[in-house]
C-alpha cells in the first residue's frame, strides 16, 4: 500500500503533458561525451482521495444521531492526481437498521464541521488542491439501531475511492458527535495542530461528558493543550492527572455537562519526530458519556523530507559556522605533479533513499580531478544514500603548475535539484621545492673495475615542509654488492634496495651515504644505472633522483712498441711497430698517440697496417701521432708501422712512447700503459755534450747532502720535460747525457714513497727542479727518511741470457716482505716466473710478454729465501 502511494505521489507531482528528456553525460579526461536524448511525456492521472478512510468492520468516524435527527460527517477531498479534474460525489449503504431520510454533500469552507451554502453533487479540483466537506445524514423518526455509509468520490475515467465507511448510531435524548481535524501533510520536524469537536445533537441534555486522545500517534508539544471550557487532564499511560507530566501519552477534556446543540473542543499541537519515514498517521479520538460514544479519526500525510549536507569529513554540516562559512571550507598545500585529496562526507538528512551528483568548479586548466573513496577506488556519480546515511569520500587534485585557487564541490539532490556545497582551498608549490641529487666516488663516467668500491651520496633538498612518513629507496642493479649504508638505511635482500624511513622528513638537506661494490665476474661493458627515489604522505607519486651511469670494463689495452734499427746516424728512418690487443669480450673504438723524441720527424705516407700494408695517415697536432677511430673488435688484435726521420740535434738516446685510449659503446674509458721503444744515436766521434746527473737518497742526517750513512734509493724513475726517463742504480744514481741549456728535471713520486726535503730550489712540492746544463751538472733529491727501519735479510740474483732477477727479503717492523727486480732488455713472450713460498706453495707470476722492468712485492710468513724459476717462449 505504501509503495503504490509512493508511486502515485511521484506521478502526481509531475504534471500531465510534461515531457522528460534524459541525457547520460560521461568525462573522459577533459573530454565531455553526451549519449541519444530520450524523451517521455507524462499522461494524465485522474486519482481521487477522501478522507478519512474507513472499513465496515472498522469505520473512520462514529457519530450518534437522534430520531429524525441530523448527523454531520466532515470529510476531506483532494486532488491526488497530475490535472485538473472534476469528481462526481456520491455514497454508498452498508449494513443498517434503518435507512437515511436525505444524504447531502456541502462545502465546510471555514472547518467549523457544519454545512455551508448550497449542497453539491460534483467539485472541480486542480493538481493538489483540497476541499472541506461535511455530509449531512437526516434520520426517520422511527429511526432505532445503527447505520453504515461511505461517502464516495468518481472521477470521469471510474477511478473512486469508496473506502470511507462511517457508522450513525440512532438515540433518544442527547447525542454526542466527535470531530477530529488535523492537517493534511506535514514534514518531519513540523508541529502539526489537532482540534477534537463535540457536538450534542440530540434533544437531551448530556451529563459527564469526556473527550479523550489516547494514545497519541507522535510526541505532544509541552504546554500547547487548550480548552475554552471544561477540564484539560494528562495520561502518562499510567493514569491521569491535571498537572501536565514530563511524559504525556494521552490528553482529555471533562465537561459537567453539554447541552443539546452546544458544543466543546480542545486542541494541542503534536511534533512529528525527524527521520520519520513517509506515510500514513491515523490517530483517533473518542467521547464518551449519555448518548455517546462517538468517535473521530484523522490522518496525517507524512510527506518524504529531502535534505542533504556536504561538509570536512566527519562534519557534514559544517558545524558551528554552517554553509559557507569557515567551518565548510578546507586548506591544504601540495607539489606540483602529485596529488592532494581533500576528505569529505556527504549526508542524507532527509527521510527517503536519494541519490547526488557531485560536481567541481573553479578548478583552472592544467588542473586534474578525480573521486574516490577513502580506500582509493573510483567513486560512483551519482552517489546514492539512504535515509539518514553519511558516505566519505575523497575530492583530488593534481597540478601541474605552481598557483592556488579555491574549488566548490556541490552535491545535487537528483530528487529535488537542491544543492549543498564545500570548498577546498589549494596551493600547488613548483617542483624544484623538493629536489633529489645523487652523486658517486668516483663521479658519473668513471670507468670501473670489477671489485672496485663505489660510494653514492644521496642528497634530498626539501623546502615544501615536514614529510610524514617518508621512505627513501635505493634499487641495487644486478652487478651491484651491498656493503653498508648510513642513517640506519636497511638493506632488503629480497628485493636487493636499500630502505630509510623517516617520520617525517625534516625541512632542509639530508643526506644519505651508500657505498657498494663492482661483483666479480661483471662482464665487459656493463653501464651500471643507479637513482633513488622518495615518497611520503604528501607525495605519494614517488619522486625521482638523477641517474648516475657508470661503464664497467676489467682489463686494459695492451700496447707494445718496437723501433728499428736500433742505433742510427742524422739522417737514417727509423722504423717503429706499434701493436694493439683488445684483451676484453666487447669492442672498442680506440685513439693512438705517438709522441716521437724530439730531433725526429714524421716520415709522411709511411704508416701502414702490418697486415696488407694499407695506408694509415696520422693526423699531426703539436709535434704527436695521432690515428682517431680505430675499430678494435672483441679480443682483437692490431698492428701498425710508420718511419721517422733523424734529424741534427737529437738526443743520443730516442725514447719514443705511444699511448691508447679506448672507448666502448657504453661509454666505458679503457687505456693501456705506455708503450716505448729505444733507439741510440751515433754522435760520431766529434759529437760534445752536457751531462745532467744526480742521486736519489734517503737524507738521515737531514742535511741535504749525500754523505756516509745516507741510504741511496734504487729503481727511482727520473724524468726531463721532454720525456726522457731515468732509473737510479744500486748506489741512486741518474744520468742525462747529451744535454744543454735549461732544463726541469722531475722525480716520479710513484717511484720513491718518502716526500721530498724542502730546499730553497725546489719546485712546488720538490719532487721538480730546474738546472742549467752546462757541462757536468748535479741535481739531487735528498728524501726524508722513514720513521721505521727496513733491514735486507738476505738476496739473490738469478740471470739468464737477456734477463736478470734479484731477490731481496726485507724485515718492515715485525713483517717480512719478498722483492723481486725484474729486468730483461729482450721482449719475453709467455713470460712466468714461479716463486717457492717457504711455508710450502708457491706464488706465480705470468705476463703474455714481458720486457723492460718490474719489482713485485708479496708479504711471506718467515725470513727463508729461496730461489724462483722464471720460463718463457721463443716464437
Amino acid at each position: 500500500m505504501g509503495l503504490l502511494w509512493l508511486l502515485s505521489l511521484a506521478l502526481a507531482l509531475t504534471p500531465a503533458g510534461t515531457v522528460i528528456r534524459n541525457q547520460a553525460v560521461a568525462w573522459a579526461g577533459e573530454e565531455r561525451y553526451l549519449s541519444n536524448v530520450v524523451e517521455t511525456v507524462v499522461r494524465p492521472l485522474c486519482l481521487p482521495q477522501l478522507s478519512p478512510d474507513g472499513t465496515p468492520a472498522n469505520p473512520g468516524q462514529v457519530a450518534s444521531i437522534s430520531p429524525g435527527g441530523y448527523a454531520y460527517l466532515p470529510y476531506l477531498l483532494t486532488n491526488g492526481g497530475n490535472d485538473r479534474f472534476t469528481f462526481r460525489l456520491g455514497y454508498t449503504l452498508g449494513s443498517r437498521d434503518f435507512d437515511p431520510v436525505e444524504v447531502a454533500f456541502f462545502p465546510d469552507l471555514n472547518g467549523d464541521g457544519l454545512p455551508e451554502g448550497n449542497p453539491m453533487a460534483e467539485v472541480t479540483l486542480g493538481m493538489g488542491e483540497s476541499l472541506r466537506l461535511v455530509v449531512r445524514v437526516k434520520a426517520p423518526l422511527a429511526a432505532r439501531g445503527s447505520l453504515l455509509l461511505s461517502p464516495t468520490a468518481r472521477c470521469p475515467d471510474g477511478a473512486e475511492d469508496r473506502e470511507n465507511w462511517a457508522r450513525l448510531e440512532a438515540r433518544q435524548g442527547p447525542a454526542l458527535f466527535l470531530e477530529k481535524t488535523m492537517p493534511r501533510t506535514a514534514l518531519p520536524g513540523a508541529e502539526v495542530q489537532v482540534v477534537l469537536r463535540v457536538r450534542n445533537l440530540g434533544d437531551g441534555e448530556a451529563l459527564g461528558v469526556a473527550l479523550q486522545d489516547l494514545p497519541l500517534p507522535l510526541p505532544f508539544v509541552p504546554g500547547s493543550a487548550q480548552a475554552p471550557k471544561g477540564q484539560v487532564e494528562y495520561s502518562d499511560g499510567q493514569g491521569w492527572t491535571a498537572q501536565e507530566p514530563p511524559s504525556v501519552r494521552g490528553v482529555r477534556l471533562l465537561l459537567p455537562r453539554l447541552l443539546p446543540g452546544e458544543e466543546a473542543t480542545i486542541s494541542f499541537r503534536l511534533r512529528v519526530p525527524l527521520g520519520t519515514p513517509p506515510g500514513l498517521v491515523e490517530n483517533r479520538a473518542s467521547a464518551t458519556g449519555p448518548g455517546g460514544p462517538a468517535e473521530g479519526r484523522a490522518t496525517l500525510r507524512v510527506l518524504p523530507l529531502y535534505a542533504h549536507h556536504l561538509g570536512p569529513a566527519g562534519n557534514p554540516r559544517a558545524l558551528p559556522g554552517g554553509e559557507g562559512f569557515q567551518d565548510d571550507r578546507q586548506t591544504g598545500r601540495a607539489l606540483t605533479g602529485q596529488p592532494l585529496c581533500f576528505l569529505h562526507t556527504l549526508e542524507n538528512a532527509g527521510t527517503v533513499e536519494d541519490s547526488y551528483a557531485l560536481r567541481v568548479e573553479g578548478v583552472p586548466v592544467g588542473v586534474s580531478l578525480w573521486l574516490e573513496d577513502p580506500a582509493g577506488t573510483p567513486l560512483p556519480n551519482p552517489l546514492p544514500l539512504a535515509p539518514g546515511e553519511r558516505r566519505d569520500l575523497k575530492v583530488c587534485y593534481q597540478a601541474q603548475g605552481p598557483g592556488a585557487f579555491t574549488a566548490k564541490v556541490v552535491a545535487r539532490s537528483l530528487a529535488t535539484g537542491a544543492e549543498n556545497a564545500t570548498w577546498d582551498v589549494l596551493e600547488a608549490v613548483g617542483a624544484e621545492a623538493l629536489t633529489l641529487l645523487k652523486e658517486a666516488d668516483p663521479p658519473a663516467g668513471t670507468t670501473l673495475r670489477p671489485g672496485q668500491e663505489v660510494v653514492y651520496t644521496l642528497r634530498v633538498r626539501n623546502a615544501f615542509g615536514p614529510l610524514a612518513q617518508a621512505v627513501v629507496e635505493d634499487a641495487l642493479g644486478p652487478h651491484l654488492e651491498f656493503l653498508d649504508a648510513s642513517h640506519g638505511g636497511a638493506y632488503d635482500p629480497q628485493g636487493h634496495r636499500v630502505v630509510w624511513t623517516l617520520n617525517p622528513l625534516p625541512l632542509g638537506e639530508t643526506v644519505f651515504t651508500l657505498r657498494v661494490r663492482i661483483k666479480e665476474g661483471t662482464p665487459d661493458d656493463t653501464l651500471l644505472e643507479n637513482a633513488f627515489w622518495l615518497r611520503a604522505r604528501e607525495v605519494p607519486n614517488p619522486v625521482a633522483s638523477n641517474p648516475v651511469r657508470h661503464p664497467v670494463f676489467g682489463v686494459n689495452l695492451l700496447l707494445k712498441k718496437e723501433v728499428s734499427p736500433k742505433q742510427a746516424r742524422i739522417g737514417d728512418l727509423l722504423t717503429y711497430r706499434l701493436t694493439l690487443e683488445n684483451p676484453a669480450s666487447a669492442p672498442l673504438t680506440v685513439r693512438l698517440t705517438d709522441t716521437p723524441p724530439p730531433g725526429t720527424r714524421y716520415e709522411p705516407g709511411t704508416a701502414r697496417l702490418c697486415q696488407g700494408g694499407t695506408p694509415l695517415e696520422p693526423q699531426v697536432a703539436e709535434g704527436k701521432l695521432v690515428w682517431e677511430g680505430l675499430s678494435l673488435p672483441a679480443k682483437g688484435r692490431l698492428c701498425l708501422t710508420y718511419a721517422l726521420r733523424l734529424l741534427p740535434g737529437a738526443s743520443k738516446e730516442l725514447i719514443n712512447t705511444a699511448e691508447a685510449l679506448g672507448l666502448s659503446g657504453q661509454g666505458a674509458v679503457v687505456a693501456s700503459g705506455r708503450a716505448q721503444a729505444l733507439a741510440q744515436v751515433d754522435p760520431g766521434p766529434f759529437a760534445l755534450g752536457g751531462v745532467l746527473l744526480g742521486r736519489v737518497f734517503l737524507d738521515l742526517d737531514g742535511d741535504g747532502v749525500y754523505s756516509p750513512g745516507d741510504i741511496p734509493l734504487p729503481g727511482a724513475r727520473v724524468l726531463l720535460a721532454n720525456g726522457l726517463q731515468a732509473l737510479t742504480d744500486q748506489e741512486g744514481r741518474y744520468a742525462f747525457r747529451d744535454l744543454l741549456g735549461l732544463h726541469q728535471v722531475m722525480l716520479d713520486p710513484a717511484s720513491a714513497p718518502f716526500p721530498p726535503k724542502a730546499l730553497p730550489e725546489n719546485l712546488g712540492e720538490g719532487y721538480r727542479k730546474r738546472a742549467l746544463v752546462q757541462g757536468a751538472t748535479v741535481v739531487d733529491f735528498p728524501l726524508v727518511p722513514p720513521k721505521g727501519w727496513v733491514r735486507v735479510e738476505r738476496s739473490t740474483v738469478l740471470r739468464m741470457g737477456p734477463l736478470m732477477v734479484e731477490k731481496k727479503l726485507l724485515s718492515v717492523g715485525e713483517k717480512v716482505y719478498v722483492e723481486l727486480r725484474l729486468r730483461s732488455g729482450e721482449t719475453l713472450p709467455d713470460f712466468t716466473l714461479t716463486d717457492l713460498l717457504p711455508a710450502g706453495g708457491e706464488k706465480t707470476f705470468h705476463f703474455p710478454e714481458f720486457s723492460g722492468e718490474e719489482t713485485l712485492v708479496y708479504e711471506v710468513g718467515e725470513a727463508r729465501l729461496t730461489d724462483p724459476e722464471v720460463r718463457w717462449r721463443y716464437p
